[in-house]
């Protein structure tokens, strides 16, 4: 079954005259006109725009002048990535008409590279909370049960690859939002750092500059496609011009990795904790070094400072329109930008000097790591009307997870070994600002142990 296949795989295909970009598309749409009614991962789907881009590249193929491997290869964009012509509605009654009239760089990028965009995918509002649920779309479901949550911000970018609509989607990462929704259907979700793959022309940053743009695939050969094609510096994004010199990433390089399940009292469920004790195992026989550490992180210091960044930002969007917020936003927003609008000027610059302060005494508590490896989310999947797993704060679930945006680092979790009852678990990776290689590297020696791309959820009963 070529929907199966990973983008690398299907692109040797097309090499080979086997399918064309047509080909691919319709069983694609298929698949997503089968699941959809299910598991609502998309919030509009581009049939037009499709087709007119495989139709395009079904001609290079036969002119032989193809773009490049991900000519042809179909693709999702989440919902708060600006794509001309496409709402970008940020999951969003206050947005529901919004239309953008260009693309970001990263759509830019991936339009160039000759993919077919299939549609936008669902986020819950201003991709704020762990569970993908707004006004606007309802509720995203679970591949590997429709009864449980993807996770969030990124639910339906997760559940169109989980589900193999598409091999490959982009989405964002603000405080967890792809690696966390990765851990909960089995993916690979990648938080590059910051400026990593550049950035222009959006919606207003909800923290400063904790967001970057997150990659979905099922594999490391197609993640580092992906990742090869979006990654690099340009003008418009100053971030993405500052990078330092690239680690040694060689495979016959003996990393030296730390691990960690809990922060005090507080951490990863049993079950999880013992996904990433398993692959601190699997790494100490991959030419790795394995230490159990602290984290380097203070975790309070960064709710504090996560909340005020937060919910000042929600109150910024609000404003915008004060006539409707208040009637057009779900609960929590509500209650977060009502929140925010109480936080005066000063209280505001002390934040700012707080997390600068806690920048620094993270990269001051690394020590000689080449990376971490902890848990994405503190459980697995959960059920998609509740806020939180049983037993557990949503604090609690996202605490592994913040810590990277706020220090710029790169992160990326793995598919682990799963929970006894089957759902997926995640192992997240992460390095120092602008390591990116090592963090595909380590990741790449996972794989090789343990490989996981053909771990599928069972979706006969609604397909």
């Amino acid at each position: 079954m070529t929907w199966q296949l990973d983008a690398t795989a299907l692109s040797a295909l097309r090499a080979s005259r086997q399918t064309t970009p047509l080909e691919l598309l319709d069983q694609s749409l298929k698949r997503l006109d089968a699941l959809e009614p299910t598991l609502n991962a998309f919030t509009h789907i581009d049939r037009d725009g499709a087709l007119a881009a495989a139709t395009a590249a079904t001609e290079r193929q036969a002119s032989g002048k193809r773009l490049g491997p991900l000519d042809g290869i179909p693709v999702s964009v989440k919902d708060n990535i600006y794509v001309k012509g496409l709402p970008a509605q940020w999951g969003s009654l206050l947005y529901r008409d919004h239309v953008p009239d260009r693309d970001d760089i990263c759509v830019e990028r991936i339009k160039a590279a000759g993919a077919v965009i299939v549609g936008k995918t669902t986020t819950p509002e201003f991709a704020l909370t762990n569970r993908t649920y707004s006004r606007l779309s309802g509720i995203t479901r679970n591949p590997w049960d429709p009864t449980l949550t993807p996770g969030g911000s990124s639910g339906g970018a997760v559940a169109s690859v989980a589900a193999g609509v598409t091999t490959l989607a982009i989405g964002t990462d603000m405080g967890g939002s792809t690696r966390a929704p990765a851990s909960l259907t089995g993916i690979l979700g990648l938080r590059p750092s910051l400026g990593r793959i550049a950035r222009r022309y959006g919606f207003l940053p909800t923290a400063l500059d904790f967001q970057s743009i997150g990659l979905f695939s099922r594999t490391m050969r197609d993640m580092r496609l992906v990742y090869d094609t979006l990654a690099g510096p340009d003008p418009r994004d100053p971030y993405s011009q500052r990078f330092p010199s690239a680690p040694d990433a060689s495979p016959e390089r003996r990393l030296k990795i730390g691990w960690f399940t809990a922060i005090g009292k507080e951490g990863a469920i049993p079950e999880t904790a013992a996904t990433i004790e398993a692959a601190a195992t699997q790494l100490s026989n991959a030419n790795c070094a394995l230490t159990k550490v602290p984290a380097p992180y203070d975790l309070d210091k960064l709710r504090a400072i996560m909340g005020t960044l937060t919910a000042a930002s929600a109150a910024r969007i609000v404003a915008k329109f004060p006539d409707r917020w208040r009637d057009d936003t779900t609960d929590s927003v509500r209650a977060t930008a009502e929140r925010g609008m109480g936080i005066g000027a000063a209280a505001y610059v002390d934040t700012l000097d707080a997390l600068a302060a806690w920048r620094a005494d993270v990269t001051a508590n690394w020590g000689d790591y080449d990376a971490l490896i902890l848990p994405a989310a503190s459980a697995p999947a959960w059920r998609a009307e509740d806020e939180a797993p049983p037993g557990l704060t949503v604090a609690t679930q996202s605490m592994f997870t913040a810590w990277v945006n706020a220090s710029g680092m790169s992160g990326i979790s793995v598919p682990g070994q799963p929970h006894p009852d089957g759902r997926p678990i995640g192992v997240q990776i992460v390095a120092p600002f602008g390591h990116d290689d090592i963090v595909l590297e380590i990741a790449r020696r996972l794989e090789t142990i343990a490989p996981w791309a053909n771990r599928w959820p069972n979706l006969a009963g609604y397909v």
